[in-house]
């Protein structure tokens, strides 16, 4: 850990590209640095699913439950890769090539992970969207990302997909394809079933697809949203070898946490980097399993975890302290789990012991991001010697750094970087935003805006967060929710804050400063931000009315001097 520093944390100081940067790379150097020292590899995660399709061909990759399904999906590692090369396949004969978004907004399902592999096989740039997210968001995404090819399903969970990316469609001269997959499918777009599952593309190549080696690993192949130390809207761009780096796969097998052979569970869905690490990535190059269900149900995820014999699940708290409220109204036995890998937001201590005493496993805590994987865990054997309230250590690779907070005795600003962090970030905005390439500024440190405490043995305790980011396993694009709610004609200013709820996860409140003397209740402002098209869980659950944002001389809001009325 590098010593903490006394002067102010470093900013952006380096040139800052202006168009989408899907063609960054790391600097030569820089990469040949992380090969040497086995961070990064010359080998993709195609030639690993294909090597063990070729030892363990019926062995099971993914085993995935469905609400609509009485029974999960297995699918061996030998199905898996045919389909991977199947759609790869299909990719390429609707005009896919190598640097092309392939957007898809698919719930938990395999071919969702199939698709991400496909991506990666042929050069595309995987764009996978949360199901949660709405039309206004949806067209947004796909608009700024350029994205040649959607993938929907018809309905799911009450939401017709298909109409409503139907409906954005013509707002967007870059999407060439819309591929729905049910039983309704719109004229005018792809069945997924009959193009993608049931046509042997594969078998009409004139050669077979190449495996990705070399320099193409640190080609963008995948790009996810979350909201950035700002609150605005941030595209992160990862290669495979950050994701490789993102899965600890470098560092030892108890530093890491898992073996050859590891069966792994989440609830986090596979287009969210926290499942596509735990769920695809990370049990491809372990030679184990992929464990997850497409709605979250925590006695569902019990009798899935208990029939596939989970040996780890990751979960971020609310998830956690659900599957204890089921373990304890229905007990299964688990005698594979070797642990619960917890992280995502606060992990308190009763939490800790609820899982301990559910389920008869220790607590591992993690953190990370979604521009870096998994960054920070409890070892093998709990926190090391001499910790004090340790969240644990940095992951192999990952160097961070600790800068003085003014003002606040012992709390340092979290810097970090390393193989894991993400090649690029950007800013998508009116006029393209501002690309971020990570090794281009600051030596690579990245400025996570969470607060810690050196926890006196090379480790860290999170504190909270310096920065506007706001929520809990998902961050909330706050400025972009901000920017909605000043629609509302009875609002003249808002910012969005969070705020601690009786579960102990953050939550998020809207302090609004009225145009006159009204200010709209909480059922009026979420009837009005839905009807605007607004994803359902960025809506504050809470509001404030002020007569004034307080500010300072820069005329920047003080949220400091908020907090205190949520208490």
């Amino acid at each position: 850990m590098a010593e903490p520093a006394a002067s102010p944390a470093p900013g952006p100081s380096g040139p800052q590209a202006t168009e989408i940067p899907f063609e960054a790379r790391p600097p030569e150097d820089i990469a040949a640095r992380m090969r040497e020292r086995g961070w990064w590899r010359d080998r993709s995660i195609i030639r690993d699913l294909l090597d063990t399709a070729a030892a363990q061909p019926d062995a099971p990759a993914v085993v995935a439950a469905r609400t609509d399904a009485t029974d999960p999906v297995t699918l061996t590692y030998a199905q898996l890769a045919r389909h991977a090369e199947r759609f790869g396949a299909a990719l390429l004969s609707l005009g896919v090539r190598r640097g092309d978004r392939v957007a898809f907004q698919l719930p938990g399902w395999w071919e969702a992970a199939a698709l991400t592999l496909a991506c990666a096989w042929t050069g595309a740039v995987a764009v996978p969207l949360l199901p949660t997210m709405r039309s206004r968001e949806i067209e947004r995404l796909l608009r700024v990302t350029g994205a040649s090819l959607c993938v929907v399903p018809d309905t799911w969970g009450g939401h017709d997909y298909a109409a409503a990316l139907e409906e954005v469609a013509p707002k967007l001269p870059e999407l060439r394809h819309r591929v729905v997959y049910g039983d309704k499918v719109p004229d005018g777009a792809v069945d997924f079933a009959t193009y993608f599952l049931h046509t042997e593309h594969e078998t009409r190549l004139p050669h077979p697809l190449e495996v990705p080696a070399g320099r193409d690993l640190d080609s963008v192949i995948l790009v996810m949203f979350t909201s950035g130390t700002t609150g605005e809207r941030k595209a992160v761009l990862h290669t495979e070898n950050t994701l490789y780096a993102g899965t600890a796969a470098a560092a030892g097998v108890a530093e890491r946490g898992w073996d050859e052979g590891e069966v792994f569970c989440s609830p986090h869905p596979v287009s969210g980097l926290a499942g596509l690490l735990y769920c695809l990535w990370g049990p491809i190059i372990a030679r184990g399993t992929g464990v997850y269900l497409d709605t979250w149900n925590a006695p569902e995820q019990l009798e899935l975890m208990a029939k596939a014999q989970v040996t780890q699940v990751f979960a971020a708290p609310p998830f956690a302290a659900q599957l204890v409220e089921a373990q304890r109204a229905d007990p299964h036995r688990l005698p594979a789990l070797r642990f619960v890998m917890c992280g995502g937001a606060p992990v308190v201590p009763k939490l800790v012991a609820d899982v301990t005493d559910a389920f008869s496993v220790p607590v591992r805590t993690c953190w990370g991001m979604t521009e870096l994987g998994m960054g920070i865990r409890t070892p093998e054997g709990g926190p090391p010697p001499g910790a004090v309230r340790s969240d644990g250590r940095p992951l192999a690779g990952l160097e961070i750094s600790l800068w003085e907070v003014e003002g606040e005795d012992g709390v340092y600003r979290l810097w970090v970087r390393g193989p894991s962090v993400c090649i690029a970030v950007w800013s998508p905005g009116v006029d393209g935003g501002a690309a971020q390439p990570t090794w281009t500024h600051d030596e690579g440190w990245m400025d996570t805006g969470d607060l810690v405490r050196d926890d006196g043995a090379g480790g860290v305790h999170f504190e909270g967060r310096a920065s506007r980011r706001v929520g809990g396993p998902y961050m909330i694009p706050v400025a972009d929710v901000e920017g909605e709610i000043l629609h509302h004609p009875d609002v003249r200013e808002a910012v969005i804050i969070g705020y601690a709820g009786e579960d102990g996860q953050e939550h998020a409140c809207a302090v609004l400063a009225p145009r006159a003397d009204r200010t709209p209740d909480l059922p009026e402002l979420h009837a009005f931000l839905s009807g605007r098209g607004m994803t359902e869980w960025y809506i504050p659950e809470r509001v404030l009315g002020v007569a004034e944002l307080p500010k300072n001389e820069n005329g920047k809001v003080l949220i400091g001097q908020l907090r205190p009325l949520l208490a």
